[in-house]
């Protein structure tokens, strides 16, 4: 464990000291939630109510949309493409740690940098849209959000490095993995509630773990999900974890004996 705690504060300095890099990432994402809630407040202009969502709820939803796409969406998977195009995974094969316990380090470095950014952005915005924000008052419902996108930042990571091992068998890895993640932040509502979509298609994606990424931390965020619920919905989230886990290890596996016979 220490090992891995080594590897985190290392990557956590190194991703400060990128700052040109970082401040274009954070200027990329606020420019995202800009647009989302200019949007989102022109569709609403002076309605009260839209689409099942009061002027502070939705207003809510597209900030609270930063800070879980900065902490949720970041992700290693296009590194290990790299890694294993370039050869240099032959690297991490031989030393003693995991590859994906390495990585997550590396990975939860760069998501506590980016969440901290992103909720001073979204700070910024609430103070100069002059209130009008949706916030909790009980505690419990904090600490369901906060276990909800722990949760959900991890089945991204693990989905993540599913889709990149399959850079083990081909070299055009690549492309799967841009059309996932471009999927993944709609079917996850990154953009927009999933409930304001057609009744079939809400079905559809709730038998999928992508929901449970963006949409459902949200909507505990905004008291839409009664606690016994919400805690039914983290059980299952949970069960989606274990189940992404067990395919990408093994994946993984599969992945690493096939380019060891190649290499070997």
């Amino acid at each position: 464990m220490k090992k891995y705690l080594v590897a985190y504060s290392i990557a956590l300095q190194e991703t400060l000291q990128r700052r040109s890099t970082l401040l274009m990432d954070r200027l990329g994402g606020f420019a995202i939630v800009v647009s989302l809630y200019s949007f989102w407040n022109a569709l609403l202009g002076d309605k009260p109510s839209f689409l099942g969502y009061t002027r502070s709820e939705m207003l809510t939803y597209v900030l609270l949309i930063n800070v879980l796409r900065s902490f949720v969406f970041t992700g290693r998977g296009w590194q290990l493409v790299g890694e294993i195009s370039s050869g240099r995974i032959s690297s991490y094969l031989v030393r003693p740690i995991s590859y994906h316990g390495y990585s997550l380090a590396l990975d939860m470095a760069q998501k506590t940098v980016h969440a901290v950014s992103a909720f001073l952005e979204v700070a910024l915005l609430a103070w100069l849209i002059s209130g009008g924000i949706f916030l909790p008052r009980d505690p419990a419902t904090w600490a369901l959000f906060a276990a909800a996108a722990v949760l959900s930042s991890l089945v991204f990571f693990f989905l993540e490095m599913l889709v990149s091992s399959l850079a083990f068998w081909t070299s055009e890895s690549g492309g799967p993995l841009f059309c996932f993640e471009l999927f993944l932040q709609f079917a996850a509502g990154a953009f927009f509630p999933l409930d304001v979509l057609p009744e079939g298609i809400q079905r559809l994606l709730s038998a999928t773990p992508f929901p449970y990424m963006v949409f459902f931390p949200a909507r505990i965020f905004l008291d839409k999900v009664p606690h016994p619920e919400a805690l039914r919905l983290l059980a299952v989230e949970l069960a989606w974890l274990a189940a992404v886990v067990f395919a990408a290890l093994g994946l993984w596996r599969q992945g690493v004996q096939s380019y060891a016979a190649e290499g070997g």
